[in-house]
């Protein structure tokens, strides 16, 4: 098992912010931002605000990856900070 953390600075173009690995990760994700209406949208690749999980403000969530899955995040502001912190099960 191993850990690795990353901040992630999220605007309005997608990015990649899990990479694909041969094993299940499970990702803890933070929306670190505390300003109202910064949100933060998660998906696979193509992932736009209209089809993402949305994660407002100061939301922190935790989910496990499948071997081969990738994921990104994109917002509808610029300059958003994303923490992520992932578990290779």
């Amino acid at each position: 098992m191993g850990l690795s953390a990353a901040h992630y600075t999220i605007g309005t173009v997608a990015t990649l912010v899990v990479p694909a690995t041969s094993g299940i990760q499970q990702v803890t994700f933070h929306n670190h931002e505390h300003s109202s209406n910064h949100d933060i949208y998660i998906n696979g690749p193509g992932v736009t605000i209209n089809n993402g999980l949305h994660l407002p403000d100061t939301e922190t969530i935790q989910m496990n990856i499948a071997a081969g899955d990738e994921v990104w995040a994109i917002s509808n502001t610029t300059s958003n900070v994303l923490h992520v912190l992932i578990t290779r099960l």
